[in-house]
């Protein structure tokens, strides 16, 4: 299958993911949407409750429905560090796995590998067995070379260096103090030039607990990568209503598009939060012109249309004018979550910053496809 299957066609991964459900947890005995909304449920609302996730019907939707969806996440972190010259050299990548479940982030991994031209072998660490026998399936399929190992992934590190450690939306599952520890004992596994990847989703609490792992990160032998361009404090919790997120483009596959639709989800975008760490102190910031990130969706009003962006000097406001929209800041237009700006010649205007005809603005999206 490995020659033939298309790493980054979610219609395969759906397939395939199916396929695997099949065998290793049998035929469906409710339907998916049903069991989607409950999983979902759980997620969002219920974070007391994750330990139900692992039940054979809540495994069935994660499979067959979440892991196709959520794969691609880990992607755009990927790319940022292939921007920097931050991926792991050699044609083997040596892959710790944290809380890897069915193994979604590792083998989003797989995919990255697999077009730098090099493979992964990972150790991925679960409490579930089962789970875990989803994810050798699914990795015998792939041709992917997977060691698993049951336990709590905060017990005891396993052994070895590695390139990449992936901890895909399990953090939040840990107290604050309880993370941090985890981190520090993370450092000595990681191989020279490696990095850490952590995926956490996009609900505010997580999140800004994420922005308070990373502030609290600056005694620590670890270093911000991304997604951060500044070093300073995460402006987002100088209040308590704001939180700094991904929100990208995805199409779910057509087979999964009613399903999303019953269980009441979202089947368009892609939402996340991210934080990838190092310890040679390598930044993406070094790597680009812009040095602001756009932290928020375009705010279009009459008239005119505004972007929050991160930078040294916190967030700041951008406003634009219709009447000064022009080629040389044409890049505005497009502009979205999670890209880049370089801004020259804007002036300050009350809390924030307006651009006009002669501002000139260059947009780059290191985490895209075509990054």
């Amino acid at each position: 299958m490995t020659e033939d299957f298309d790493w980054f066609e979610p219609g395969a991964w759906a397939a395939l993911c199916g396929q695997v459900a099949d065998e290793e947890l049998g035929p469906l005995k409710k339907p998916l949407a049903e069991l989607v909304a409950q999983v979902s449920q759980g997620y969002n609302k219920e974070r007391d409750a994750l330990q139900r996730l692992s039940a054979p019907d809540m495994l069935q939707a994660r499979l067959r429905f979440f892991m196709p969806r959520d794969l691609f996440k880990v992607h755009a972190p990927l790319r940022e560090l292939a921007v920097a010259g931050g991926l792991p050299s050699g044609d083997t990548w040596r892959v710790l796995d944290l809380g890897a479940g069915l193994g979604t982030t590792c083998l989003g991994a797989a995919g990255i590998a697999q077009q730098h031209g090099a493979r992964i072998r990972v150790t991925a660490v679960d409490r579930d067995a089962r789970s875990l026998a989803c994810l050798e399936r699914m990795a015998q399929r792939l041709g992917v070379r997977v060691r698993t190992r049951t336990g709590d992934a905060t017990d005891a590190v396993p052994d070895g260096e590695f390139d990449l450690i992936l901890c895909g939306l399990f953090l939040n599952e840990l107290r604050l103090a309880e993370r941090r520890r985890l981190l520090d004992a993370l450092v000595p596994r990681l191989a020279e030039g490696g990095s850490i990847v952590i995926l956490e989703p996009a609900l505010r609490g997580p999140t800004r607990e994420l922005h308070a792992l990373r502030d609290g990160l600056a005694e620590s032998a670890l270093s911000v990568f991304a997604p951060c361009l500044r070093t300073g404090p995460c402006p987002m919790l100088e209040t308590e209503r704001d939180w700094c997120h991904e929100d990208r483009e995805f199409v779910l596959p057509t087979t999964l598009v009613p399903v999303a639709r019953e269980a009441g989800l979202r089947f368009e975008r892609s939402t996340y939060a991210y934080l990838t760490l190092r310890r040679d102190g390598l930044r993406l910031r070094d790597h680009l012109h812009g040095d602001g990130r756009v932290v928020s969706q375009a705010l279009i009003s009459k008239g005119k249309r505004e972007l929050f962006v991160c930078r040294d000097d916190g967030r700041v406001r951008l406003t634009r004018l219709d009447r000064h929209r022009a080629e040389i800041n044409a890049d505005f237009d497009d502009a979205s979550r999670g890209d880049v700006l370089q801004v020259i010649g804007a002036r300050p205007k009350g809390p924030g910053e307006r651009l006009d005809g002669a501002t000139e603005v260059n947009r780059e999206a290191p985490g895209s496809p075509s990054s």
